[in-house]
């Protein structure tokens, strides 16, 4: 996910350290690896090298807050073409108080989403995820000292407002609902019914992480990034699988026709 906003929540939870992440190497229980930037056919045969079956790409808006970051056409046919299968989270300044202090966000983002999963011939039944990039920790530094309940504290109550609004959107399409997030969010927005699967996000500092990664409620835990020497030249997120089999909304793309957009 988003580099800044998993830099600033580690300052506010745990003193600033080097940590490294893991070496791209097979057997490691690796099972998907998720990318900010547009994937090749180099890369997605060494991910395919070591045991990756599903590249996670993002959808965002337009005007994309990184370059390239909303997944491609060209990328579903090469992907395809490996057998491989891949998997979405959309995210447009998920990493803002802003985002989801503003009502009727959730629908906006809602309606993109489905966008751009009917224009990639995305199938029902898989799963398009919402990240919460340090949302929590953020509201609870402005709000500690003024809010009483917890909830409020860590923006909570907003958070699942954002995710009221998606749920609205995205009921008839056959899409489900995914959270990328700390261990509390997953927990709060799982429990409220609100999505169908949690990605617990790699920044253990965030609110809930041990408690949540022990529940194995996660169908997705993301591992520290990687260096770029030690993962194909190009830094990425590895991810691992939980305990619920190997279905959390990934989906197998179709091969695009000759005539469709790159």
């Amino acid at each position: 996910m988003k580099r800044v906003s998993l830099a600033i929540a580690l300052g506010i939870f745990v003193q600033c350290q080097v940590l490294a992440g893991p070496k791209c190497k097979a057997g490691m229980g690796y099972s998907a690896v998720d990318m900010s930037g547009p994937v090749n056919d180099s890369f997605l045969d060494n991910a395919k090298r070591i045991g990756i079956s599903t590249i996670i790409r993002y959808y965002d808006w337009e005007d994309e807050t990184l370059p390239n970051k909303t997944l491609k056409q060209s990328e579903l046919k090469s992907i395809a073409e490996r057998g491989l299968n891949v998997a979405v989270v959309f995210q447009h300044h998920n990493d803002s108080t802003t985002t989801f202090e503003t009502v009727g966000r959730g629908k906006i983002d809602g309606k993109r989403s489905v966008y751009l999963a009917k224009s990639f011939s995305q199938p029902a039944g898989s799963a398009v995820y919402f990240g919460v990039d340090g949302i929590d920790a953020k509201f609870f530094e402005k709000f500690r000292k003024i809010k009483t309940t917890n909830e409020e504290k860590y923006g909570i109550d907003v958070v699942k407002r954002y995710f009221r609004e998606v749920n609205s959107v995205f009921s008839g399409t056959g899409y489900k609902i995914g959270v990328y997030g700390s261990g509390l969010v997953c927990r709060s927005i799982l429990d409220a019914g609100l999505a169908q699967y949690c990605w617990l996000a790699n920044a253990t500092g965030w609110p809930e992480y041990r408690e949540f990664e022990k529940s194995n409620r996660w169908q997705l835990k993301q591992l520290l990034p990687t260096k770029a020497r030690d993962c194909f030249g190009v830094e990425v997120d590895l991810d691992v699988v939980g305990h619920h089999g190997q279905t959390f909304g990934q989906w197998s793309p179709t091969r695009p026709r000759e005539n469709d957009s790159k």
